[in-house]
């Protein structure tokens, strides 16, 4: 992932989404413009559907002025790494979802196009983590879709990546979903499922004002379930 601080903040932002990034701290006349954001998490992640949460901890890089994200999750036993997750997106290389055994053997690993797609959506979905990057990436195209609600949406040479956003009363960003994200079934096999997923516990992390808490997932045929939720424990910026 490779992180660039914005060139300038967006003048061109729909009001509310605009309003949203800068009540976060975003656009503050900081002496440095950041580069990326980097938090860390701990978590309740399922690594199939139907399958048994493992508690996780992780740490996630997102590039402010371009695409990119960098998440390297573990499930920890006492001393010991029994698995490690990569989960990763650049808007020239793509996507990158990996599984490793112990930290270090490779079980699983995936790229391509409907990878890049996923990873994508991803991104533009933890935007409300991420609030310089909404007044600082100029790639991302805003429109409003209602009283309360907004789609971002980012160009991809495997087509673009949209989700839409909810705002509370507060103007705060409260939901997100978006349509036929790339997965797979329970048997492995790649589909494609609507994800939504939902914030709360707005309060000031370190150098911004974030959700605390996040949580993700897919609506399968046999009906909605999610398979990550998340707590932000520690936040900065990195010029």
């Amino acid at each position: 992932m490779r992180s660039s601080p914005p060139a300038r903040w967006r003048d061109d932002l729909p009001p509310p989404v605009a309003a949203f990034a800068r009540r976060c701290g975003a656009g503050a006349q900081d002496r440095s413009s950041p580069s990326a954001a980097r938090f860390s998490q701990r978590a309740d992640l399922r690594l199939a559907q139907g399958a048994p949460f493992h508690p996780i901890r992780a740490e996630q890089h997102v590039a402010l002025g371009g695409a990119g994200f960098a998440w390297d999750a573990s499930r920890w036993i006492g001393p010991f790494r029994s698995f490690r997750v990569i989960d990763a997106y650049d808007s020239v290389l793509g996507g990158m979802l990996e599984a490793r055994l112990l930290g270090s053997l490779a079980v699983a690993s995936k790229s391509g196009s409907d990878i890049a797609l996923g990873e994508a959506l991803r991104y533009l979905a933890e935007l409300p983590w991420a609030p310089d990057a909404i007044l600082g990436n100029p790639a991302i195209a805003w429109r409003l879709t209602g009283d309360r609600s907004a789609e971002a949406a980012l160009s991809l040479p495997e087509g673009t990546a949209r989700v839409s956003f909810g705002f509370d009363e507060a103007g705060d960003i409260e939901t997100v979903e978006a349509k036929d994200r790339p997965a797979f079934d329970a048997r492995g096999r790649a589909a494609r499922y609507d994800w939504r997923g939902r914030f709360w516990g707005y309060r000031r992390i370190g150098p911004r004002r974030i959700p605390e808490w996040g949580e993700v997932g897919y609506v399968y045929p046999e009906g909605y379930e999610v398979y990550f939720r998340g707590r932000i424990l520690s936040y900065e910026l990195i010029v």
